[in-house]
């Protein structure tokens, strides 16, 4: 009988807490996407600032002005929102080559999490008095949480084996989801019962601010014990031994030398263009069902649904391009199956004016029972030869594909019911599309220069926020009709999905590991 490698064993177990390790960091920070960012803060921020902006004559009665005065508030945070996001494009790529050149990714992570869980428990002190300050700690988090995303990602390829990086980007983006839901659940109900604990619905708001930034800071506990810093990748050549400047050399040398990395470039492209299509769906999808007349109840729990039903999708989808996974036909199964049967369900309850809302989990719950049990006796012999097809890309192009039918669905929508089944939906895609475009980036990417790489990322990911949004309130203003706008945000999809596949992941590949090579051999020989 062989005795077991004890090294190999103690090896993969140290590997595997490495990796989890790393991805309890998107558990801590996608409270404050979920919770602060996505859900509490907008509201809020316009019901405290609009007394500011109350302005009443003789020609303006009260009620006018305060429907101005709401919308001004509104405008100031969309805004900053705008400006926020324009200022970490711009830094992400400057701390992620600094953070390459002097060796501090995780250290640099550290900072900006304390500085920014700091911050977010500081906007407990938000009143109406003092709405100004909650804009500035706003932009300062949105900054920052934006910039830490960055650094995260930057230390993938440090810590996955090259096999293993679908798993691992995908374990992170389900450890997110699942982290944010939670947070965004306990600080829900903290709201809805606030009468039950005796604390105003303003108080509730506050508490949830404070309780995200400890959030932040305490999750992020892992990622500073079970995660190494990577070594440093100063400058090959111009080295002015002054970090500050060499971060401008080396930034400078990437973009005159971009087209040495056409196939990351053209990655960046495409994954702008997709994300234009995802971000619009995420950030528009509640003033779309406001604008249709849904229940703010209904709102609020169809984006907690999304956060849980994400979890498992995106660890399932990590699976997907794995030729090792034994699950993976199984998981194409069941994922074919959501998009095909889904709207099929949509279609039912379309015609019906009221379906309750346990009906609507049951068909729910009970479609994705049969699905599973379909996927595992029949589907996976039926999608076998499909399956064996799909490697990282061919999976995430299915997953556009499927997206497509999202923005279609929106345009028929009627009741609650549908929307609810929307959300799920989106969760089934969102988290593993994601993943799986950060591992093709990751791929694309010199390792030694992954901060700088993925500040550029960052940039492309932060600028897939204009043109979707933009197209939906162009759309909008010409036809008065919410559905065309929603139903424009298809072309993203298609246009993404054409620019994907037109990148050639191995020549890209081979370009970043010669580029490796180069980087290694010049400190081999300091």
């Amino acid at each position: 009988m062989s005795i077991p490698d004890r090294s190999n064993l103690q090896s993969d177990s140290f590997y595997r807490r490495r990796v989890l390790a790393w991805s309890w960091y998107d558990w801590a920070d996608h409270a404050y996407i979920t919770t602060i960012a996505s859900t509490f803060f907008p509201p809020y921020f316009v019901t405290i600032a609009a007394p500011a902006f109350m302005v009443t004559g003789p020609v303006v009665n009260e009620e006018m002005a305060k429907a101005i005065a709401r919308n001004t508030a509104s405008n100031l945070y969309a805004f900053t929102v705008s400006v926020s996001l324009l200022v970490a494009a711009l830094l992400a790529p400057l701390v992620g080559t600094y953070a390459d050149i002097t060796g501090q990714r995780k250290r640099l992570l550290i900072i900006t999490t304390l500085v920014g869980g700091g911050l977010a428990s500081a906007m407990f002190a938000i009143t109406t008095d003092l709405w100004y300050l909650g804009l500035i700690l706003y932009l300062t988090t949105q900054v920052i949480v934006n910039i830490a995303l960055g650094l995260n990602s930057s230390l993938l390829p440090h810590i996955a084996r090259p096999d293993d990086m679908n798993r691992a980007s995908s374990l992170g983006y389900a450890m997110g989801y699942m982290g944010g839901g939670l947070s965004l659940a306990l600080c829900t109900a903290l709201f809805l019962f606030s009468d039950h604990w005796g604390i105003s619905q303003g108080l509730a708001i506050r508490t949830a601010f404070l309780s995200v930034g400890i959030w932040w800071i305490i999750f992020m506990i892992p990622i500073t014990r079970g995660v190494p810093e990577p070594a440093a990748a100063p400058l090959i050549s111009g080295n002015k031994g002054h970090p500050f400047r060499d971060t401008l050399i080396r930034l400078s040398h990437t973009l005159r030398d971009i087209r040495h990395y056409r196939e990351l470039f053209k990655m960046l492209i495409a994954f702008w263009f997709y994300m234009e299509g995802i971000g619009a769906i995420i950030l528009l999808a509640t003033a779309y069902g406001a604008a249709l007349g849904l229940d703010t109840a209904v709102l609020i729990s169809t984006l907690l649904l999304t956060q849980f039903v994400a979890f498992p999708y995106a660890l399932m989808y990590g699976r997907i391009p794995d030729p090792a996974s034994k699950w993976r036909n199984t998981f194409v199964s069941i994922l074919i199956w959501t998009g095909i049967t889904f709207p099929l369900m949509g279609i039912y309850v379309n015609r019906k004016d009221v379906v309750p809302i346990p009906l609507t989990f049951a068909l729910m719950m009970g479609n994705q029972a049969l699905g599973a049990l379909f996927s595992v006796l029949v589907g996976r012999h039926l999608w076998a030869g499909f399956t064996q097809r799909l490697d990282t890309k061919r999976a995430v192009i299915l997953g556009l594909t499927i997206y497509i039918l999202i923005p279609v669905w929106g345009f028929f929508l009627h009741n609650p019911a549908e929307f609810f089944m929307l959300g799920w939906l989106v969760g089934t895609l969102q988290g593993g599309i994601q993943a799986l475009s950060r591992t093709i980036y990751t791929r694309l990417s010199p390792r030694s220069k992954s901060g700088e790489f993925f500040g550029l990322y960052s940039l492309s990911e932060k600028f897939a926020g204009i043109l979707g949004p933009l197209l939906y309130s162009i759309v909008g203003e010409l036809t008065h009709n919410p559905r065309a706008s929603v139903i424009s945000i298809s072309i993203f999809f298609l246009i993404g999905s054409y620019l994907l596949w037109q990148v050639d992941e191995i020549q890209g590949a081979q370009i970043a590991a010669a580029e490796e090579a180069s980087i290694e051999a010049t400190r081999a020989a300091d």
